[in-house]
């Protein structure tokens, strides 16, 4: 079974959250919305960095199936699509921890198709 700090593997092989309450938004649409692409992990790990990084950054929307995730300097804000009182606000510092965590997870789950996007993604 795969543990990670924040993630652990589901009874039907999937992650699932089980990090602090606080970040379980954070943690669902990761795992709802990036799942185990390990392209899409990184963009969004490198799309915090890049705000952290760079305080005029322009804040990005990543949309996926259940919520969007804009990205900006003051942090990382999250929005249920379906249901309006799911949403919050997370400091980069603590998105970049859970995506970091998840990158982990996948590597676990897919080694070598992860390393082989990661090697892919360098190239870009």
């Amino acid at each position: 079974m795969i543990r990670t700090q924040y993630y652990v593997q589901g009874p039907f092989g999937v992650p699932d959250f089980s990090g602090p309450a606080e970040l379980n938004i954070l943690g669902q649409w990761v795992t709802a919305d990036i799942q185990l692409v390990p392209l899409s992990v990184l963009e969004a790990i490198d799309l915090v960095a890049a705000a952290m990084a760079d305080p005029g950054f322009a804040p990005e929307d990543l949309d996926g199936n259940a919520h969007t995730a804009t990205i900006g300097p003051r942090g990382v804000r999250v929005e249920n699509h379906f249901v309006e009182h799911v949403q919050g606000e997370f400091t980069l510092d603590d998105a970049f921890r859970v995506l970091v965590d998840f990158w982990d997870y996948c590597r676990q789950a897919n080694p070598e198709e992860v390393d082989a996007y990661r090697r892919e993604y360098a190239d870009e």
